[in-house]
C-alpha cells in the first residue's frame, strides 16, 4: 500500500523513531496518531525478530488498519480508540502492544543484553524443551495423560512441566483425530504471564500429533 512506504520514507527522513527496552511479561505502548482526511498519520513498529510469525488484533477495521512486511508492523490509527494488538515473532517470542492516541511515528523495540549471572533467557528455556534438554536449575516432572482441552478434532494432553526460579514451561501434545489437517494458531493463546509460545509443526495432519511448548513467568 502507498501509505506503508510514504511512512517508511516519513520515518527515515525524520528519524522519529522511539526506542524502547523489551521486558516479557508487560506491554509495549505504542501511541500512533490519529489520521484524518486531511492528515496523514501512521506508525511504523520494529521488532527484534527475522520476522513476523503472526498476529491477533480484536480491532474494528474502521479504527485501525494493520500491515506487516517482514519485522515491520504498519499502523495507522483511524479513531481515537485504544487496545491491545498481540504479535508472535519468527522466534516465538510474543509481544503485547498497548495502542492509544499519541504522537508515535516509529517504535522499534530491542531485547536486553543478557548480564553475567542472569536467569537463562526465555528462548534458550523454550529451545532447550524443544531439544529435550532440561534448562540449569530447571526441575522437570511428567503431566497427565488426562485430556486438557478438547477444540475440535483436537485433543490437548500435557506431557512434562518444567520449573526453574524464573520461568515455568510447559510441553503439550496435540493430536489430531479428524480427517482433515488442522492448523495451530498460536497468537490465540492469551495470559498475563505467557511470554513465549512455540509449535514442533504448525498444521498437524491427520490422524497425527505434534508438541507445543508454552513458556510462562514463574511468580512467587
Amino acid at each position: 500500500m502507498k501509505w506503508i512506504a510514504l511512512a517508511v520514507a516519513l520515518l527515515c527522513q525524520d528519524g522519529k523513531t522511539r526506542e524502547v527496552l523489551f521486558e516479557e511479561g508487560k506491554a509495549v505502548d505504542v501511541r500512533p496518531a490519529v489520521a484524518t482526511a486531511d492528515r496523514h498519520a501512521s506508525c511504523v513498529v520494529i521488532f527484534p525478530e527475522d520476522s513476523i510469525e503472526t498476529l491477533v488484533a480484536a480491532w474494528n477495521e474502521a479504527d485501525l488498519s494493520v500491515e506487516q512486511r517482514r519485522n515491520h508492523l504498519f499502523l495507522k490509527l483511524l479513531r481515537p480508540v485504544s487496545g491491545d494488538l498481540h504479535v508472535v515473532g519468527s522466534s516465538g517470542m510474543l509481544y503485547r502492544l498497548s495502542i492509544s492516541p499519541g504522537t508515535d511515528a516509529g517504535v522499534r523495540i530491542h531485547r536486553p543484553r543478557r548480564r553475567e549471572g542472569a536467569p537463562v533467557p526465555s528462548l534458550e528455556f523454550i529451545k532447550a524443551l524443544r531439544l529435550g534438554r532440561l534448562p540449569a536449575d530447571a526441575q522437570a516432572r511428567r503431566g497427565s495423560d488426562a485430556v486438557l482441552y478438547r477444540i475440535a478434532a483436537m485433543e490437548i494432553r500435557c506431557r512434562f512441566v518444567i520449573q526453574d526460579p524464573s520461568y515455568t514451561g510447559y510441553v503439550l501434545e496435540a493430536r489430531n483425530l479428524g480427517d482433515r489437517p488442522h492448523r495451530i494458531d498460536l497468537s490465540k493463546l492469551r495470559s498475563r504471564d505467557l511470554i513465549l509460545a512455540g509449535a514442533r509443526e504448525h498444521v498437524v495432519p491427520p490422524k497425527s500429533a505434534t508438541l507445543l511448548y508454552l513458556v510462562f513467568t514463574s511468580r512467587p
